[in-house]
């Protein structure tokens, strides 16, 4: 009977769905990621900061898996995976904190894999957003269990997942300024938010993320350049070009919950914006006003700024939880129809078997269809081709920040990445130094006094070539 009942909950299929996923990425592929890469390269040690621009967390949840399961992909993957799981299954709790029905948990928990950035994007690059968007649902969890019950330990549950999804994403701060006012507006909430135990949140909140504020304040400069960079804010546009960019800002923040969004807003726009309802809980309150207080500041901002240039993907921390409150709007005591059900379930499906053949090939048939893309560069096996008398008693050096981290997980003790060593054998220790570069265009053979040996390797994907180049000096040379 337990067997029975396990088969039918929500979690087993995600996790069933999770697994295949992960299965794939290991076994298809052994190049990494942009986002893996810089685990790979940043996670070798424990620091209270890192030049990503991003928090340290996930880096050192890195490192700890690089502990149990040695430098690879296969300790990167278990990590995200296991983050992912963990986000569906507070998804889940939560959802019970939310809704009355059980059809309405199940849609709840489902409801991410009918948007891009959790259907797609999870599963090809993210690290950092990964652990966002549990910081969010854990954080929403911590709220709901705070009021229903008051108690130190959901104080302090509280904020120790205002912590984590500080410590996870600076973006952070963009669900948490707005989900803390929406909470002030609402007396419920406020009695609990001025109560003296609020100082205990407070005291976990700040421990948690004191030792890398102080890091902060000695690199703020580069951290907040770099951020700049990416978001392009400008106070120089004019009006009219700054309402075209916060018709830009809602057109990515739709974009996000698409085609969730889209689904229940034609088959249930009545309920969503009847304001002569019944609801079953009233919850939904602190999300609407979480939603209202965003709104009110993005046509505040454009007032003096033009909204910055945000990705789709980046929209986590506002976006997430709007399946969430959409459902809350269109919960009845009456069950939603079976043709609305049967929809969402059946675009649930076709999108994750469409996901999921569309990764199989990007692995596999892609360069054969013309798509050769970055893991489809075969690093790891042409490495496997260097002879070992090139690489024994050397130490290897690169200067190219994606080659080097493929590197460290085949030769971990001996690697010099762009003048950073790691772990590695010392000069005295070595009698000789092999420079590595590939056929990318940002990098050239290395300008060296004196050459031993050249040489290069190929491996061909499909029409595509991977050269890979080396060239042996002494070990002086590796300076």
């Amino acid at each position: 009977m337990n067997k029975i009942k396990l088969f039918y909950h929500p979690i087993f299929w995600i996790f069933v769905y999770l697994c295949v996923h992960l299965v794939v990425r290991l076994s298809l592929s052994q190049t990494l990621q942009v986002d893996d890469r810089e685990q790979v390269f940043f996670a070798q040690n424990l620091l209270l900061g890192y030049p990503m621009p991003q928090p340290p967390l996930y880096s050192w949840l890195s490192w700890s898996m690089f502990q149990i399961f040695g430098i690879g992909l296969l300790a990167l993957t278990l990590l995200k995976y296991a983050l992912i799981a963990a986000t569906f299954w507070l998804t889940w709790l939560v959802s019970g904190q939310l809704f009355q029905h059980l059809q309405t948990r199940y849609i709840a928990t489902f409801s991410y894999l009918l948007m891009p950035s959790f259907a797609w994007h999870m599963h090809q690059g993210f690290t950092h957003t990964i652990l966002l968007g549990f910081g969010i649902i854990l954080s929403l969890h911590a709220v709901l269990s705070l009021k229903n019950n008051p108690n130190i330990k959901n104080y302090l549950y509280l904020g120790l997942a205002l912590g984590i999804g500080l410590m996870g994403k600076y973006s952070f701060l963009l669900f948490m300024i707005p989900i803390l006012i929406a909470a002030l507006t609402i007396d419920s909430y406020r009695s609990l938010m001025l109560n003296k135990r609020f100082l205990l949140t407070l005291g976990i909140f700040l421990l948690i993320i004191t030792p890398h504020t102080y890091w902060l304040t000695e690199h703020y400069q580069e951290i907040f350049s770099m951020a700049d960079q990416r978001l392009q804010v400008s106070g120089d546009n004019l009006i009219l070009d700054r309402l075209k960019s916060v018709g830009k800002f809602f057109g990515s923040a739709i974009a996000f919950v698409t085609p969730f969004a889209l689904l229940f807003l034609i088959s249930n726009w009545r309920q969503l914006f009847n304001q002569d309802k019944q609801l079953v809980k009233q919850d939904n309150s602190l999300l609407s006003r979480f939603y209202w207080i965003i709104v009110i500041s993005v046509l505040v901002l454009a007032i003096f700024i033009s909204m910055p240039h945000f990705k789709v993907r980046w929209f986590h921390p506002l976006m997430m939880l709007f399946p969430l409150w959409m459902l809350l709007r269109i919960e009845r005591k009456t069950l939603l129809s079976p043709k609305v059900t049967k929809w969402f379930y059946s675009f649930v499906i076709l999108l994750t078997i469409l996901v999921l053949s569309v990764r199989i090939m990007q692995m596999t048939i892609g360069p054969e269809l013309g798509k050769y893309g970055r893991l489809n560069k075969p690093i790891i096996e042409t490495l496997n081709k260097l002879p070992d008398e090139l690489t024994n008693n050397a130490i290897i050096r690169t200067d190219d920040y994606f080659l080097g981290p493929h590197l460290l997980l085949k030769y971990p003790n001996h690697i010099i990445i762009n003048s950073k060593s790691f772990n590695g054998l010392s000069l005295s220790d070595s009698n000789k130094c092999l420079w590595l570069w590939d056929d990318d265009e940002n990098h050239s053979k290395p300008k060296t006094q004196k050459t031993l040996k050249t040489g290069k390797l190929e491996t061909h994907v499909a029409e595509f070539k991977y050269t890979l180049f080396y060239s042996l000096s002494p070990a002086q040379e590796c300076r």
